[in-house]
């Protein structure tokens, strides 16, 4: 289980508004004064994500909760995001190749074209996956618990690199 420490924002109804901030590993890299994608996150500044969940802990506004996601989810999820699409133009392109004789005028752009039609057919597709209500409701994180002000200061406190000592 993946698991993150959101912010509420906003209640609707039953429903809790979210608020994560999207994190990078620019912090802990070492070419981070030579990368492209550090310089950028220091001008877009930080991003948050907003989403709701249903409310199960009576969480207020300004509460600290703990959502979950399974990790299979996020693997079935990553895949069906970027493979699909990269199969789709594989396989439009390879049909393509396949069909159009190999001394027809026009054919390698015919190919191209075939490719980008896979490719835009296949998102369109991994869209409408994803946009279903079983999709939804599976690709939806939980609430696992909701944090007590002790339990956030006493997570802020915490050295996630322990120093073990070694006897010789």
């Amino acid at each position: 289980m993946i698991e993150e420490q959101v912010q509420v924002v906003g209640i609707e109804g039953d429903q809790l508004i979210l608020e994560a901030q999207v994190k990078t590993t620019c912090g802990s890299c070492e070419a981070r004064q030579a990368c492209g994608t550090a310089v950028l996150s220091k001008v877009v500044g930080r991003k948050f994500s907003h989403f709701k969940v249903k409310n199960t802990v009576n969480a207020q506004v300004g509460d600290t909760i703990v959502i979950g996601l399974p990790e299979r989810v996020l693997l079935s999820g990553s895949l069906l995001i970027y493979f699909l699409p990269v199969f789709g133009m594989i396989i439009l392109a390879l049909l393509a190749d396949f069909i159009l004789l190999a001394g027809a005028p026009g054919r390698d752009i015919s190919i191209a074209l075939s490719a980008f039609f896979g490719f835009g057919l296949c998102v369109l597709l991994a869209r409408w996956i994803l946009s279903s209500r079983y999709s939804r409701l599976r690709l939806t994180p939980v609430i696992i618990k909701k944090m007590d002000l002790d339990t956030c200061k006493a997570n802020t406190l915490v050295n996630p690199f322990p120093v073990k000592t070694v006897k010789l």
